[in-house]
């Protein structure tokens, strides 16, 4: 259970909420979308031992909050412009490419930009349009390879490499927006 023991007002941070939990076993930073800082520590570990690992830490804190980037507000007023957007993308990289796909589905997913079915259905996030459009593409290309690659094999990121440049570095970059946080 965690339970909130105090909070702690750091400089050039801000309010850290510091909480110990019977269940941690280790001390744990997190960062949330919204600014949030919270420290959990476990139950056997003192205030002054997680003060002195949460000070070791803010340099990686203050990198950390640079890099993360919240998404931005979505640019279609309804649903039904949200899926139209999608599925419009989606065939057109489909055609230009030469890629099919069997059926696609929009839906409002927590933790999936999107996946791709061994029938080569494709559930796209409709979160992917506050995305910038070269990680939304990168998205529905990585699909698309998966009708293709039914895994992660060298091979698949070799054909992704070919249509988006640098795959790695885009995967890298679309990690820096949260769906959950």
């Amino acid at each position: 259970m965690l339970k909130r023991i105090d909070t702690w007002q750091i400089p050039d941070i801000g309010p850290v909420a510091v909480e110990t939990s019977d269940r941690a076993r280790y001390t744990r930073i997190t960062l949330k979308r919204s600014g949030e800082v919270k420290l959990t520590i476990p139950a056997m570990v003192s205030l002054d031992q997680a003060r002195r690992f949460f000070d070791s830490r803010i340099a990686w804190i203050k990198r950390h909050r640079r890099d993360f980037r919240g998404l931005a507000e979505m640019p279609v007023a309804g649903w039904s412009e949200a899926r139209d957007l999608l599925f419009d993308r989606l065939r057109e990289l489909a055609a230009r490419h030469g890629y099919q796909f069997n059926k696609a589905t929009v839906k409002n997913q927590r933790t999936l930009w999107g996946s791709c079915s061994h029938r080569n259905n494709i559930n796209l996030n409709v979160n992917l349009l506050r995305l910038p459009e070269e990680l939304r593409d990168y998205v529905i290309l990585h699909e698309l390879v998966h009708t293709r690659h039914k895994n992660h094999s060298r091979a698949f990121w070799h054909e992704l490499d070919g249509l988006v440049g640098d795959a790695k570095s885009l995967q890298r970059a679309l990690r820096r927006f949260r769906l959950n946080a």
